[in-house]
């Protein structure tokens, strides 16, 4: 029997190890570290120099090699970076950190895709803290139309470069999330337990095959080496409302909504094992104004004398 990986995130590092004259370093030993949780991946270049590190979660990295300069980056989603080291000169006795950041034309991939970051999701205000909205910030996704049966039975439904809006696929942290009824969102974690999402929309791989729409990948967040947490309720109330203009002047409709939760994560042993839980619920009480008329007492004998009448002009 051969084990395997129910689902993965796809975060890739590679590139080449070559020397001062530009020549390929094969054998070489090249050390990628997770610095959020000291995780240390070990891969070693081949007869090309070229090395390779795959299923890679999301994170901040640094890439080494012996008296190679050091390169620190973020690794997002699914992303694939390339990061080629070049071995310093014997002589030199100073050491370099390069710090990459993601350039503007994407060239090891061609997938159109958008990721959506922590800073994002935790700052950007959010109807009902759905961070799935936060969707629409990418070009090509418009929000489902009106009256259709996943923004009416759905929470949330959007259409991406024009395709249906339940031909999208949700996965989260790499697992199958989506609605079997209306294929819309299957699970909704709370957005402080996110750590980013990616949004593909056209010319992805073949992993993403299931579904023809946008292919939306969540992340949940984990812990690291120092414990960090929140607390938190959102609350409204019909006093922060205005009134139904077809409303009665003295009624004011009831409306509260107590949203609260929490999130932690840190060490339980350093660089080894970690933990993360959240929390959130959310109180809904609401009163709905209508405005109808009744049937009088002699109505409801039969006497409609009394009733008033409508002409109505055809």
């Amino acid at each position: 029997m051969v084990p395997m990986l129910a689902q993965t995130v796809r975060g890739t590092i590679h590139g080449i190890l070559s020397d001062s004259s530009q020549k390929p370093v094969a054998g070489a030993s090249i050390e990628i570290r997770n610095e959020d949780t000291g995780r240390i991946s070990s891969v070693t270049t081949g007869r090309s120099g070229l090395y390779l590190a795959t299923s890679l979660v999301p994170g901040n990295y640094r890439v080494t090699a012996k008296q190679a300069d050091t390169v620190a980056l973020k690794l997002e989603v699914n992303q694939e970076v390339r990061v080629d080291l070049t071995l310093a000169d014997v002589a030199r006795k100073d050491q370099v950190t390069v710090s990459s950041v993601a350039g503007l034309l994407k060239t090891e991939s061609a997938s159109v895709s958008g990721v959506i970051s922590t800073q994002q999701i935790q700052g950007l205000p959010l109807d009902g803290r759905n961070f799935y909205e936060l969707g629409l910030l990418l070009p090509g996704v418009v929000p489902a139309a009106q009256g259709s049966s996943g923004s009416l039975r759905g929470d949330f439904a959007l259409n991406i470069n024009g395709a249906r809006e339940d031909f999208n696929l949700f996965l989260l942290d790499g697992v199958y999330n989506s609605d079997p009824k209306l294929n819309g969102i299957g699970v909704q974690p709370p957005a402080d337990g996110v750590r980013e999402f990616e949004l593909a929309t056209s010319s992805y791989d073949v992993s993403f095959g299931r579904n023809a729409g946008g292919q939306m990948n969540v992340v949940l967040r984990s812990g690291s080496n120092q414990i960090h947490g929140t607390v938190y309720e959102f609350f409204r109330n019909a006093k922060l409302d205005s009134r139904n203009y077809f409303a009665p002047a003295d009624t004011t409709p009831k409306y509260n909504r107590n949203q609260y939760g929490f999130s932690m994560g840190g060490p339980i042993a350093k660089n080894r094992t970690f933990f993360f839980m959240d929390y959130e619920a959310r109180h809904v009480r609401e009163g709905i104004v209508r405005v109808t008329n009744v049937p009088t007492a002699l109505e409801r004998i039969g006497d409609f004398s009394r009733s008033q009448s409508y002409a109505v002009d055809i």
